[in-house]
């Protein structure tokens, strides 16, 4: 079995990673493998709304030259993710909202 985790944090040695750090004790004692990716320093731009993805169904953003494809590639060979973003004005950070939202249309395609 294959976990990753998506760190949202702007600060690469905040808390989520030491959160994060702790769950992946445990899964890695059950003998699951574990991988974080951290958004810090990796640019998730917002979803432009061009719909590529939909036409071309296959699990890509062609719209955007940025780090999102590399992040849906490790997300949609998973078979579980965890998503730990500090909590800015009720909601989690841009860069993981972002990536959400172009996951949600992006990976859709054929896998």
């Amino acid at each position: 079995m294959n976990v990753i985790a998506i760190k949202g944090s702007a600060r690469k040695n905040g808390k989520n990673g030491s959160l994060i750090a702790d769950v992946f004790e445990e899964l890695n004692a059950g003998g699951i493998t574990s991988v974080m990716i951290q958004l810090t320093g990796k640019k998730v731009n917002r979803c432009i709304a061009c719909y590529k993805c939909k036409e071309n169904m296959d699990s890509r953003c062609t719209a955007v030259d940025d780090d999102f494809n590399f992040c849906l590639k490790k997300i949609i060979g998973a078979n579980g993710i965890i998503l730990g973003s500090p909590f800015y004005f009720s909601d989690v950070s841009a860069s993981m909202k972002a990536l959400i939202e172009r996951a949600g249309y992006c990976g859709q395609g054929e896998q």
